[in-house]
């Protein structure tokens, strides 16, 4: 990013996290600027990268993806770069993090229910540099949000 961000954009970001359909309008009232200023903060944000793309939210049970999962994998760290593309082009895994400790990668996995688990499972354990799994499933999730930028704590 080019420079840091000012509390105008904080706030762009703020309202954009909440509702990012509003419209530019919207925006610039709540930020007190002319439509243009703000649809230049925008694409400026978007072009430093730190807007990274919009996206629709979607309600995990009406897409058959209501059981949720976390799994911790092991494998041999020489084949980091085949399990890396083992994982992504797996569309029921949803996030790929690689952790300190025993374990090498944590993952969160959303599927249909214990069947389809087992076999997004068994489909991980296939990678042949895999070495283990430790798998969570999750019964109720309390709350999810996503990124914000107040994400370091209160003020």
């Amino acid at each position: 990013m080019s420079r840091q961000l000012d509390e105008v954009d904080r706030t762009i970001l703020r309202e954009m996290t909440s509702d990012a359909r509003q419209t530019i309008r919207a925006l610039a009232a709540t930020v007190g600027l002319s439509e243009p200023s703000v649809r230049d903060r925008l694409q400026r944000l978007e072009r430093d990268g730190v807007i990274t793309g919009y996206h629709a939210a979607l309600d995990p049970a009406s897409v058959d993806a209501d059981t949720t999962a976390f799994v911790a994998l092991r494998f041999t760290m020489s084949a980091k770069a085949e399990v890396n593309a083992a994982l992504a082009g797996d569309p029921r895994v949803l996030e790929v993090h690689e952790v300190a400790g025993e374990d090498c990668y944590w993952l969160k996995v959303r599927v249909a229910g214990t069947g389809p688990l087992a076999e997004t499972l068994d489909h991980i354990r296939a990678i042949p540099s895999v070495t283990g799994t430790s798998t969570t499933i999750v019964l109720r999730t309390v709350f999810e949000r996503p990124l914000g930028v107040d994400a370091s704590g209160p003020r």
